[in-house]
């Protein structure tokens, strides 16, 4: 069978008991998550002949950054043990790429001039470790065909457990390769599809000191005492000597003193240093020396600590070591004991020192639950001094229908019950209702309002986390309710602490209403129940609201409140309900609950409706927008219906202003962007958009020029023509017409290309300002748009153009380009600024300048040519003199960031 291992989807839960990681910050930049944006635009400063400086910019180039595949596989592991004996060995693999990858994960035995034994078949196998304890989460083996599927930053643990073969001998090796192979092929270079980790196993006869670590518990409290029990033994041939188990305990734990008994005895070994006991404990370390401990014996030493009071709820997770041998004594001499200060601060790196497994206790923090009829506020009784707290609701029934509590999402309404603790607890629910008429009925709901809470207990409620309930009352047929209470109760299952709510039912009486829109200051709308056609219409432009009157006329003989409702909102519009002031007008307090409204009176509201931005203009049909109210005590309603139609909004937009330099008989071409961002069709037959454009230089030549194929360049068909006003406003028809059918649709845009030629007969110096401008016409028209082309005649004339190429970091490209480019993180992006003098006179002090964009770093040794410069991101490339027809480059690389190894 084929598993798939999605840990991403289930990280969130392991993370309690220190599961699933994900990688953290790092030093160095991180790499841009795939389809990250890397775009910029160089620009270039100069001196004209007449003096006077000159900016220009280059085209824009974007690079889209790729995903990468990329992951690690740790580490080589050691072991020995005695023959028949079983190892274990732990592995991370890590997602160290930008995007989602699976991995696949393989075990085979080593078969090489160093090994010299064989793990038998069906003697080794490899599990997933979730959370990396070191220990197989099941007995489940991984096989080659199940893949494990981790985010970008995520790890998991792999165990691999192994028996040496009983015929194995004394110092032989053998050696187990784990695999890990991506399956995004793809994403990666062949070579790094596959990462391998070596276990080495080596055969002793000798002691093999083994140690487990057991917490009396599992679960506790900070300022609780949690007994461990070290159970070390030697499964090896051969006695050890001079053995030494110590511990460094975690900062969230203090040693108790005199806890320490070894072997059952009653007696406490001495924390102090005692030659006697050997048992010594000094701040949060403790070390324990055994003289000797025979082949196949074992022993146990127990201690216990005080969880601090400091400690928050979550994990203390703790390893013991013992040390087999102790440490060289004098120059020739026999190993000898350890002292306290030989133990590290940090996990040993003596390869003879052997771990227990990580002991978890977790930690639960306080308990305090409420009980309220708020989802924004946790109060429980008696906590605000001086400030009560309204901790009770109150509703008016009628004669044989349930009053139901709770059914509500306004503030002061609700039954809500909080864990206001930093764990999870489970709350019971009690009910007293002696107040209560003889033969009534409570039942407490789930908040669906039909489901019974099971045993009236919530189950699991998260920390910081609340629930909603509904009590439904049911009274018998003539039963008198005045003001009656029940007390609805909460019972910490953890810490048995208890709050209360009380409800109170005031009145059974009959009750009516009806929901009005007041259009005057006696006229009502929609009176009566129910009402399908909409009751008055509106009109407004997108994003602009228009208001109704929503009036609540309680026609009943008692008190009610109402849960105001606005359903079927259309997608993207709004449609919400405020209070209004004493003076009629709208306020900002959104309600959806009128609050209690006494019987004869009416209360009045805003309804707000708003289209969203954008939305086509609809001036027949519109949208009809229904309110519903219905009381949860009464069971009565009623609705009412608005219709609201989308009115005409016309908008174009012209930009940008441009300005260049071009010589006595010259061309340059100006690219802008026309967009249609109201909500009607432009440039049809309907609302046609007139053209027009004026040059101030006598003798220039200007052209303008729809581009359909958006390839930035002038083309013979995209042209303006007509030798008369109204012939071009035919041909802009046209064209516009063939961009994406008939006219401007709503959003679109088109990039208008104005060419301009100077008289060959212009001098230096002088300068025209080109007008275009596009006028729409008929109804509702909006302003005209314009730009405003400038150009100086002169005779050094700079043009800059910026191409880019995507390459290793090792080889320069040779081919570069304007198109959009995709690049992997840790690839470089090679930029080439030509500033070329396209005039007939020399340009001088010629500054060419670009910035190090976003995402990347300005790759060392790539700033050509060698007098070009770098400050703080911004390279520059000065040049004195720039003849006619010559050109300078500047060159410079970037590399994307990149935290990790790219393949």
């Amino acid at each position: 069978m084929k598993n798939n291992f999605q840990l991403s989807k289930i990280a969130a839960s392991l993370a309690v008991i220190g599961g699933i990681s994900l990688l953290g910050s790092q030093a160095m930049a991180a790499a841009p998550l795939a389809g990250t944006n890397i775009s910029n635009v160089a620009t270039a400063s100069y001196t004209d002949n007449t003096g006077t400086e000159r900016v220009v910019t280059s085209n824009e180039v974007k690079t889209l950054v790729a995903q990468v595949g990329s992951f690690t596989l740790e580490a080589n592991r050691a072991a020995q043990t005695t023959a028949n004996g079983q190892v274990t060995f732990s592995h991370i693999l890590t997602n160290t790429g930008n995007g989602s990858d699976k991995f696949t994960i393989s075990l085979t035995d080593i078969d090489d001039a160093t090994t010299t034994f064989d793990f038998e078949n069906g003697k080794f196998a490899i599990y997933i470790d979730r959370n990396k304890d070191g220990v197989a989460d099941s007995k489940v083996a991984l096989t080659t065909a199940d893949q494990i599927e981790l985010a970008a930053g995520e790890s998991v643990g792999l165990v691999v457990v192994a028996t040496t073969p009983s015929t194995a001998l004394a110092n032989q090796l053998d050696k187990l390769q784990v695999s890990a192979t991506a399956q995004s092929v793809a994403l990666y270079d062949s070579s790094a599809i596959t990462k391998s980790n070596i276990d080495t196993t080596t055969i002793t006869t000798g002691a093999v000191m083994q140690i487990t670590k057991a917490a009396s518990v599992s679960v506790t409290q900070a300022g609780q005492e949690v007994e461990y029990t070290l159970t070390f033994k030697n499964t090896g041939n051969a006695a050890a000597t001079n053995v030494a188990l110590f511990d460094v305990l975690p900062a969230t734990v203090q040693f108790v003193a005199g806890s320490a008994r070894y072997n059952g005895s009653s007696t406490a070994l001495t924390d102090a240093k005692d030659n006697l006991d050997n048992f010594e404990v000094s701040g949060n370390k403790f070390l324990f020396n055994i003289d000797s401990v025979a082949a196949n014996t074992s022993g146990k030493l127990t201690f216990k600590v005080k969880v601090l009071d400091s400690t928050s709820a979550g994990d203390i997770k703790n390893t013991a070591y013992v040390d087999p041998d102790g440490k060289p004594g004098t120059a020739g001499g026999p190993n000898i004991p350890l002292v306290i200060t030989d133990v590290p601060d940090t996990a040993p790196t003596d390869p003879t020192t052997v771990p227990s497994n990580p002991s978890i206790v977790t930690v639960t923090g306080k308990f305090d639950g409420s009980i309220n009829d708020s989802v924004l506020n946790s109060f429980k009784d008696d906590t605000i001094p001086g400030a009560p707290v309204d901790d009770l609701i109150t509703l008016a029934g009628k004669q044989g229908v349930p009053v139901v509590f709770g059914d509500s999402t306004t503030e002061g309404d609700m039954i809500v019950v909080h864990n206001r603790g930093n764990t999870a607890d489970s709350y019971t629910l009690t009910v007293n209702k002696t107040n209560l008429p003889a033969g009534s009925i409570v039942e407490i709901l789930k908040a669906d309002g039909k489901t019974p809470v099971t045993s009236n207990n919530t189950g699991p409620i998260a920390a910081g986390g609340y629930e909603k309930y509904i009590v439904r009352v049911t009274f018998q047929n003539g039963a008198v309710v005045n003001n009656n209470q029940i007390i609805l109760i909460s019972t910490s299952d953890a810490n048995k602490g208890i709050d209360k709510l009380t409800l109170v039912v005031s009145s059974l009486l009959a009750n009516a209403v009806d929901l009005v829109s007041k259009s005057g200051p006696t006229a009502e709308l929609g009176a009566g129940p129910g009402n399908s056609t909409p009751v008055a219409t509106a009109t407004t432009p997108p994003a602009i609201p228009v208001i109704f009157d929503l009036t609540i006329k309680n026609t009943g003989n008692i008190p009610d409140n109402y849960i105001i409702n606005v359903p079927n909102i259309p997608t993207g519009w709004t449609a919400e309900v405020f209070e209004k002031d004493s003076s009629g007008n709208c306020t900002a307090t959104k309600v959806t609950n009128s609050g209690n409204i006494a019987n004869g009176a009416a209360k009045s509201f805003c309804l707000i409706v708003t289209p969203p931005a954008g939305t086509p203009a609809d001036t027949s049909t519109g949208k009809d927008i229904k309110v519903e109210i219905s009381s949860s005590a009464t069971g009565t309603k009623d609705d009412i219906s608005f219709n609201v139609k989308v009115a005409e909004q016309r908008q174009l937009t012209f930009t940008p202003d441009r300005q260049g330099q071009i010589a006595p008989g010259g061309t340059t071409v100006y690219s802008h962007t026309l967009t249609n961002t109201g909500n009607v069709l432009e440039g049809e037959s309907k609302y046609p958009v007139e053209i027009n454009w004026s040059s101030t230089l006598s003798g220039m030549n200007t052209s303008v020029y729809v581009d359909l194929n958006k390839n930035g360049m002038v083309d013979a068909n995209e042209l303006v023509i007509g030798a008369t006003a109204a012939e071009r406003n035919v041909s802009l028809t046209a064209l516009l017409g063939q961009t994406n059918g008939a006219g401007l649709s709503q959003n679109e845009s088109v990039t208008i290309l104005v060419k301009v030629e100077a008289p060959a007969t212009a001098t230096a110096g002088e300068s025209d300002t080109t007008i275009v401008s596009f006028k729409p016409t008929g109804s509702n028209k909006p302003a005209d748009v314009i730009v405003t082309d400038r150009t100086v005649i002169n005779l050094g004339q700079i043009r800059l153009v910026k191409t880019q190429a995507v390459a290793d970091c090792t080889t320069p490209p040779t081919v570069y380009g304007t198109t959009d480019l995709k690049a992997k993180p840790g690839q470089c992006v090679y930029y080439k600024i030509v500033a070329t003098n396209d005039g007939n006179a020399n340009a001088t002090n010629i500054v060419i300048s670009d910035m190090v964009p976003s995402y990347t770093k300005l790759f060392t040794g790539s700033l050509k040519p060698a007098s070009a410069t770098q400050t703080n991101g911004q390279v520059s490339y000065s040049v004195n003199t720039l003849t006619p027809a010559t050109s300078e480059t500047l060159e410079f690389a970037v590399k994307i960031d990149n935290s990790v190894t790219t393949p």
